[in-house]
């Protein structure tokens, strides 16, 4: 049985010591400032340590639709979380940054048939040994999974490989919220711009 860092879907759980399948996935990390990794939303204050299985918990947030579970990324990319300069720039303030690392999923069991009898097509509850894949509209396809292991990062040169063999344009799909980002700045320039001519205005 080969150990995580090969290539096998196989590892071993140290914990119980059941074999259990473990597939890739990719999620976007908060780097902090010494190095250290946390998730972006939910529970986004607790560290997270590589090549350790991270069981995921029930954390409902305001703000999150609630579908419990470590969700993971098929394809190492999300437009919809860049900036209007196209990166994945940190919003935690100086030093901080983003970046896309490789996991491992927990893949012992798929929930994908339960879950689209569900409503909203996902648990509210974290699945048990396992995971489901969860589509998000216009968005993405998720694996929602009861545990994983967050391998390592995926330096920037190799993101782009990855998304080259997986056929995705990530400069098409973030062509949209290009988009948005201009008529955004666009429409706070004119309201800028219009409330000076009315100061302006007040003073003739």
């Amino acid at each position: 049985m080969k150990d995580i860092l090969g290539d096998s879907k196989y590892i071993a759980d140290s914990v119980d010591r059941i074999s259990k399948i473990y597939r890739i996935g990719y999620k976007l990390l908060e780097v902090s400032p010494d190095g250290r990794l946390f998730p972006l939303f939910i529970g986004n204050k607790k560290e997270i340590l590589l090549n350790t299985v991270l069981k995921a918990e029930n954390l409902p947030t305001k703000g999150f639709a609630r579908r419990s579970g470590w969700h993971l990324g098929k394809i190492p990319s999300a437009p919809w979380l860049m900036n209007s300069k196209g990166e994945y720039g940190s919003k935690r303030g100086k030093g901080w940054k983003r970046a896309w690392y490789k996991v491992a999923y927990n893949a012992t069991n798929d929930y994908t048939k339960e879950a689209l009898k569900q409503p909203g097509k996902c648990f509210r509850e974290v699945p048990k040994d396992g995971f489901y894949k969860f589509f998000e509209k216009k968005r993405c396809l998720w694996y929602i999974t009861s545990d994983a292991v967050v391998m390592g990062l995926i330096p920037e040169e190799r993101r782009k490989e990855i998304l080259k063999e997986m056929n995705f344009d990530e400069e098409k799909e973030f062509e949209p919220y290009r988009k948005a980002f201009e008529k955004r700045a666009q429409t706070l320039k004119k309201r800028k711009e219009e409330k000076l001519n009315g100061q302006k205005w007040i003073v003739w």
